[in-house]
């Protein structure tokens, strides 16, 4: 028996870097009971899971998002259809030139709980990707929806803390592609986040893969005869290099992000060429890319 098709209408947010529409829902089989709301993936990624129920804690590569309100679980056979007000732009400035970024629940295994020392990945559960400028003409993407690397909360959070950080990764500033998960296998928790280099971790997209110059409509679909679907979580534009202090436009506020922080050191999200160090180099990443 076909499962029913869910066409849902919803007012266009304010302009951001996240999904802002469900275009079109179909739910599959099997997909996990409750995890049925397609809206709880607009909007951006998770910090902090489990608010909702007696047991919470931030959102870490060992901790990912796991609540009702906080994923869709698609399911064998499921479609969902993201749409953004504004298109998403292929930009050669963004970081690494990747252009959008998918977050689902896939997770670090502890090899040593609670310690978070990555022993391997769990919940990569797949989901075909394609992206489209009008939502007519489809493109297929070389990646999973629901795939390394996990979402990555707070910089300075451990990885089952249950009160957030004072500083939150940048879940618009992708991981460096040339990053491998099997260089971490072994590795302390704080090993790991260097790794991330001050991003919140998804799944990176280059619009140039796919000969687009932007895009509009995100499709994840899961096919009839798939093993496991896929939990998704949001759908992201990347923002541009010199985006300093996190607020996806590029100001003077972002100089004076670098300004306050100039010679500091570690995982920071006004180092922008990500050497570790706030210096110069970061300043004139932000004046080269100021609109």
């Amino acid at each position: 028996m076909p499962m029913p098709v869910m066409l849902l209408t919803l007012l266009m947010l304010t302009a951001d870097p996240w999904a802002d529409v469900v275009v079109l829902h179909v739910p599959g089989m099997g997909g996990s009971p409750g995890y049925d709301n397609p809206t709880v993936c607009l909007g951006p990624p998770e910090r902090l899971t489990g608010e909702a129920s007696t047991v919470s804690s931030v959102v870490s590569p060992f901790s990912p998002a796991w609540g009702v309100d906080e994923v869709l679980s698609l399911g064998v056979g499921g479609t969902l259809v993201l749409g953004f007000d504004t298109p998403v732009q292929d930009d050669p400035d963004n970081p690494f030139g990747i252009d959008l970024l998918l977050f689902g629940n896939t997770g670090l295994t502890d090899g040593a709980y609670p310690a978070g020392i990555c022993s391997g990945i769990f919940g990569a559960d797949g989901g075909i990707v394609e992206v489209s400028a009008d939502g007519v003409q489809w493109h297929l993407v070389d990646v999973e929806a629901d795939a390394p690397w996990p979402t990555l909360g707070w910089l300075d959070a451990g990885p089952y803390d249950d009160t957030p950080g004072t500083q939150p990764a940048d879940v618009i500033r992708p991981i460096d592609p040339t990053a491998q998960l099997t260089g971490i296998i072994g590795q302390p928790y704080d090993a790991i986040v260097q790794v991330y280099g001050g991003s919140g971790g998804g799944t990176g997209i280059d619009l140039a893969d796919v000969s687009l110059s932007s895009i509009s409509f995100v499709r994840i679909t899961v096919p009839d005869d798939a093993f496991v679907a896929p939990e998704i979580d949001a759908v992201v534009d990347v923002g541009r290099w010199g985006d300093a202090n996190g607020d996806h436009v590029i100001t003077v506020d972002d100089v004076l992000a670098i300004v306050g922080q100039f010679g500091a050191t570690g995982v920071l999200l006004a180092d922008r060429d990500f050497d570790g160090v706030v210096g110069v180099s970061d300043l004139l990443i932000v004046l080269e890319t100021w609109p």
